[in-house]
């Protein structure tokens, strides 16, 4: 059984999601409750808790941010108890194929299942899907326009985040969180860090520090060094997350994002 832990703030109320693997490791991830929403569903382990908590609140419909199992990993159970659930067509035909992910991830949270049969459902009034990828090609953040609050998924996470998946676009996530700043957010919901103070510098802070480590490791590509060397150089040797997943989420796949989305312009190393 999951652990939900509940913080108010205002009309939003955060869940924080864990259970004693996720917190062996330190991990847990956040739902939150606005305007009658779930948004963002949990992780597989903890799916009969997020269905039971949207049939206890009277939720009407989830949103779902992207993908990755952490957020989605209530899909299946959330329709199985009849809750609709809103996502983009990029991030159901993602979910589709999300059949199997590497073993430190099925161990924090849980193994995920095909979703099968979702209702229709439109998206609750006063919220709006954004597409912000980076973090994934189909996140999207959930913004209420008329309150100032964007729930921004993974798409924060941190300022100084070292750490990325092999398919994230450091490149695009400047852009994005640059273009997430000029909305000038009065809140921001991050699923892992809760509420953001100063949405909108921290916000702009994040993608200085981003272009400025990106531009930091296209120097050092054009000088020739390698991946390895870079990271050492750059990020300070690989992190505890990198040697658990075998490199999967770890500081070495940053580099090389940053190596593989390099513009055509760029000389060859």
């Amino acid at each position: 059984m999951a652990r939900l832990d509940f913080e108010t703030h205002g009309e939003v109320t955060r869940v924080r999601l864990s259970h004693w693997r996720s917190r062996l490791v330190g991990y847990d991830v956040s739902a939150y409750l606005h305007r009658g929403a779930l948004i963002d569903t949990g992780f597989p382990a903890a799916a009969r808790d997020v269905a039971r908590l949207a049939r206890e609140r009277g939720v009407g419909a989830a949103v779902l941010t992207h993908h990755h199992e952490d957020h989605s990993g209530g899909v299946g159970a959330l329709g199985a108890a009849g809750v609709p659930v809103v996502m983009s067509p990029d991030t159901r035909e993602a979910l589709d194929a999300l059949t199997h992910v590497p073993l430190y991830r099925r161990i924090t949270w849980g193994a995920p299942k095909p979703p099968g049969a979702i209702r229709d459902a439109e998206i609750p009034a006063g919220l709006t899907l954004i597409h912000t990828p980076g973090h994934s090609a189909d996140h999207h953040a959930v913004w209420d326009a008329e309150r100032g609050i964007l729930f921004g998924g993974d798409l924060f996470l941190g300022v100084k985040v070292r750490i990325a998946h092999p398919e994230e676009d450091p490149r695009l996530l400047v852009r994005t969180l640059e273009a997430m700043a000029a909305l000038e957010p009065a809140e921001l919901f991050d699923a892992h860090r809760g509420r953001v103070a100063d949405p909108v510098s921290a916000l702009r802070a994040k993608a200085a520090w981003n272009a400025e480590l990106i531009a930091a490791i296209d120097a050092r590509i054009e000088q020739g060094w390698d991946d390895a060397a870079i990271r050492d150089e750059l990020l300070g040797g690989e992190s505890f997350s990198g040697r658990l997943s075998g490199g999967e989420y770890a500081r070495i796949s940053f580099v090389r994002a940053v190596r593989r989305t390099r513009p055509p312009s760029c000389g060859q190393a």
